[in-house]
């Protein structure tokens, strides 16, 4: 890779602001709301932006580190494959995280992260424009003022909503059925993007290959392997390159977070170790037991949603890949926020942000716990040193065990949320006055972190027998 590579994204990213600002005036205009509507989607728009750029003036978290370095990397001409196992994804977000770090300079603070969480704001913006126009503004203001996209996009600045954005683009060319063969190819060929930029739809085009309405099968099929193509011939430029072959296979198609971090594996380890299921299933090899298992399920659960002819299918898809996912980290709770606003009347939705976004105020990994560090100095002032140390360690202990609840939680509540559309396809269910919905939503978010009181009482009663 060429060291002209951060000055060309530099450039590109420039014209982007402008660019899709225009695109989004452009579009508001011309779109059939009321003036009203328009002002107030116009003013949470730009209330979204500044609120993300003001969060990552604040400070940043390890993966805006592993970004710098990323960045560093192409700035010398390297390769991040072969010379970081920080980086897990297609080379598109290399590009334009080594634009940010041409644009920010090598000055202090947080100018680089500014630049990031700036770019993620506009794209919050499109996918918010993408939902006015395809689904309902009250979608696209619960969208872009949830305090999940303002916390991930602004102070975490995980870029998963760039891949949900080319995504949607992609689905809205074809949701409709029927399309064009010019369309069907343009749409292919955005899905393709949004996987190089990260895989998050990885089996999307699977369950496509059902999906009836896009065409034919030969079309169906046609579909998916161009954006296959297209994501592992992203990838052909460092694949005769030995240790960059090497770090692409490791840290790319085997990368995995920590297995069992989710609803689903505190459920599991309830009855059985973590270790011990990763045993049993250790004869499969291709990505790893419990990923193949789970893998398996995910095309089984597609395959009667895209038959059925779901028109909503790439909703499903994103709640479903985060609602029975092993790995669940806090940054994945963005993923589903596009369902979750286009579905905002369903008290699931309610709990599904409650508890998402209490899991990312309250995760040591996201860096929030800046704010009780703060606290802490103000309110131990005074006590002694090694009392203050004890509270803070007690606290933070406290907040690890939230996030952890809060978490599994909202990853429940996404699955709920699944079922509730699912059942409403079928049968109407019983509007729920306003009280109701709340304390449904309670509930809902009080059974989802069961499994983790369950686990962690588990653990401390063996604790106490070993004592």
């Amino acid at each position: 890779m060429t060291v002209w590579v951060p000055t060309a994204a530099a450039i590109a990213e420039i014209v982007f602001f402008p660019l899709a600002t225009a695109i989004v005036v452009v579009r508001l205009r011309r779109s059939a709301l009321e003036t009203q509507q328009k002002w107030l989607l116009a003013g949470a728009m730009v209330f979204s932006v500044l609120a993300k750029v003001a969060l990552a003036r604040i400070g940043h978290n390890y993966d805006v580190e592993s970004y710098r370095l990323v960045g560093n990397i192409l700035a010398r001409g390297g390769s991040v494959y072969a010379n970081t196992g920080r980086y897990n994804y297609g080379p598109i977000w290399a590009w334009l995280v080594a634009g940010f770090g041409c644009l920010a300079g090598t000055g202090g603070g947080e100018h680089f992260h500014v630049w990031i969480a700036a770019f993620l704001a506009i794209v919050d913006v499109l996918i918010c424009m993408a939902i006015a126009s395809a689904y309902s503004w009250i979608g696209a203001m619960v969208f872009v003022l949830s305090p999940i996209g303002l916390l991930i996009s602004g102070f975490d600045s995980q870029f998963d909503n760039l891949a949900v954005l080319i995504g949607l683009y992609a689905w809205l060319q074809v949701r409709a059925g029927k399309p064009k063969p010019t369309t069907l190819i343009a749409s292919s060929i955005c899905l393709g993007i949004s996987l190089i930029v990260k895989h998050i739809l990885f089996l999307f085009p699977i369950w496509l290959v059902f999906w009836k309405p896009l065409g034919r099968l030969r079309c169906r099929i046609l579909y998916a392997a161009i954006a296959y193509g297209l994501f592992a011939g992203a990838f052909l430029p460092w694949w005769n390159d030995p240790p960059s072959r090497a770090g692409i296979v490791q840290n790319v198609f085997r990368y995995s977070g920590q297995l069992g971090n989710s609803w689903v594996g505190y459920a599991i380890q309830v009855f059985m170790p973590m270790s011990s299921l990763t045993d049993l299933l250790a004869s499969i090899h291709i990505i790893g037991g419990l990923k193949t298992l789970w893998t398996g399920l995910m095309v089984a659960a597609g395959v009667p949603l895209a038959s059925s002819g779901k028109r909503e299918l790439y909703l499903y898809y994103l709640m479903l890949l985060c609602a029975s996912s092993p790995t669940y980290v806090v940054h994945y709770i963005a993923i589903p926020m596009l369902a979750a606003a286009v579905f905002f009347s369903s008290w699931e939705s309610w709990a599904f942000v409650a508890a998402g976004t209490l899991a990312i105020l309250t995760c040591e990994d996201s860096g929030f716990l800046f704010a009780y560090h703060k606290l802490s100095l103000f309110t131990y002032r005074g006590l002694p040193p090694l009392v203050i140390d004890g509270l803070r360690s007690n606290l933070a202990q406290l907040l690890v065990w939230v996030s952890t609840f809060c978490l599994a939680a909202s990853q429940f509540c996404i699955a709920a949320l699944i079922w509730k559309q699912w059942r409403e396809r079928s049968e109407p269910l019983v509007t729920r006055s306003l009280p109701a919905k709340i304390r449904s939503a309670a509930a809902l978010v009080a059974i989802g972190g069961l499994p983790v009181f369950m686990v962690v009482t588990k653990s401390a009663v063996a604790h106490w027998k070993m004592r």
